[in-house]
Formats: C-alpha cells, sequence, structure tokens
C-alpha cells in the first residue's frame, strides 16, 4: 500500500483547471487553530480519515479533501456545521516536519481511498475557519498535526485505536504489555496481543507494524475485541483488519 504511485499533484491540477460546473458541496465546513480568537479553532484536535475530492469542477470548490472524525457518526466542520464528512480545499503542513516526499506519499493514499471507499490515510489535526492560499477564505483549511497512511491493502473494519508498548514485561503470558487508546475517545485498555491475520499483510508488512508498534510512536489499528487465552489465563486483546504507521514526526 504505501508504495503507491505518485500521481496526487497530476490529479489536483485537472481538478483545479477542470471548466465544468458544480453546485456548492453537499457537506459543511470547518475551523483553525493558532489564529485570532475570531478565527480560532472549531473543536478539540481529533483524528480523521481523509480522502481526495474527485469531483470535477472549478478549485477551491472541489479538488481538496473530505474528512471524516474516526469512530463518530458526524464530522464537526470548519463553520461549525455537522456532517458525515468535511470538505477542505487546503492541507496546512506548518504544524509537522512531514517532508514533500511524504506528503505525497499520504496524498496518494487518500486517493487512493476516495477510489476504493476504504481508509488508507489518516491525519490527525484540526478544521481552521479561514484560508489565506485560495480566492474563497471562507472554506477554510485543516491544520494537520500527525499523517499516517496503511502499511496493507486490506479494508479497514472496526473501532480505530492507538497500540503503543507501556512497558510492562510479565513472566506469564498473556501478559498486558500494550495499552490501546481508542480514537477520538478517553477510553484506554492495556490489552495482550494484536492479531495481525484479518488483515492479510504480508510477513514483512507485520514486521514493520510489529517494530513501530513497539517503538516510541506505536501504531494505529483498526480491528475488534477479542480474548486472549494462554491456559486458563486471559486478557484482551484486539484484531488488526487494517493497521497504519506515521509518517515524520509530529512536531518541529
Amino acid at each position: 500500500m504505501r508504495s503507491a504511485p505518485s500521481y496526487t499533484l497530476l490529479a489536483l491540477c485537472a481538478a483545479i483547471g477542470a471548466q465544468s460546473a458544480c453546485s456548492t458541496p453537499a457537506h459543511a465546513q470547518a475551523e483553525p487553530v493558532g489564529e485570532s480568537a475570531t478565527t480560532a479553532a472549531a473543536g478539540p484536535i481529533g483524528y480523521y480519515a481523509i480522502s481526495s475530492d474527485l469531483r470535477r469542477c472549478s478549485y477551491p470548490t472541489c479538488g481538496g479533501w473530505f474528512l471524516a472524525e474516526l469512530n463518530r457518526s458526524t464530522t464537526t466542520c470548519h463553520d461549525g456545521q455537522t456532517a458525515d464528512q468535511c470538505y477542505t480545499p487546503v492541507l496546512d503542513w506548518s504544524n509537522t516536519n512531514v517532508t514533500e516526499t511524504q506528503q505525497s506519499e499520504l496524498l496518494d493514499a487518500a486517493r487512493t481511498g476516495a477510489t476504493s471507499g476504504h481508509v488508507y490515510a489518516i491525519v490527525r489535526g484540526t478544521f481552521a475557519r479561514t484560508n489565506h492560499t485560495t480566492p474563497q477564505p471562507q472554506l477554510g483549511r485543516f491544520v494537520i498535526a500527525e499523517a499516517w497512511v496503511a502499511e496493507g491493502d486490506g479494508a479497514a473494519a472496526g473501532a480505530f485505536v492507538h497500540v503503543k508498548d507501556n512497558g510492562l514485561r510479565c513472566f506469564a503470558a498473556p501478559c498486558s504489555n500494550l495499552t490501546e487508546t481508542t480514537l477520538n475517545t478517553s477510553q484506554v485498555t492495556n490489552i495482550a496481543d494484536v492479531d495481525f491475520a484479518p488483515s492479510g499483510m504480508s510477513d514483512a508488512e507485520v514486521a514493520q507494524c510489529t517494530e513501530e508498534m513497539y517503538g516510541p510512536i506505536g501504531i494505529l489499528v483498526a480491528g475488534d475485541r477479542y480474548t486472549v487465552q494462554v491456559d486458563d489465563r486471559t486478557a484482551p486483546g484486539r484484531t488488526a483488519t487494517q493497521a497504519y504507521v506515521q509518517l515524520g514526526s509530529a512536531t518541529p
């Protein structure tokens, strides 16, 4: 999945140059961070699935990106309205150390998500009320703090969680040495295992995810709860239908 070709810029240019008309997007939009009180962020920072807008009409009304808050039925947009997903014409990368090459990787994954209907790209951040780079600043922008891309090609299903080594070491299994935080909630659970088999990832992809999971950042996982049992001992576990690795670092 992460080796997808970089054709995002061509697609965006096509959207910008399209001459066909289109109606106003049938979705709401969002708010800002790091600005004056009148243009400040609409809500707290969160995790969002991001996909490219493939509609063919003039930029900036089309040709940007759709974002949907993970583990929630609706998303609060830049103007404070709620919708299934929100449109933004601008991605603000200024709060990250993500390189241009890594940005292209994220945007390629977002386009794959748009064509497949699955979640291949995730961003953490918040909407801002305005932008300063398009003729329609009222369409806002999305300020990115973190960028994550899918490691495998499978379709994500289940809850989206962050999983990270918590440092616990046990004499007997199962050992709840991983801490799982459900994205966009306060729910935290210590778990004993992530079962990557449902994802269909290759051995190399699983190895990469496992290395990242036990590293300082951890990984994002989509999947379901299951019970790990060793002899007469049990502990919670998480299946993985898809896993995501962070690009770059969260802050400069």
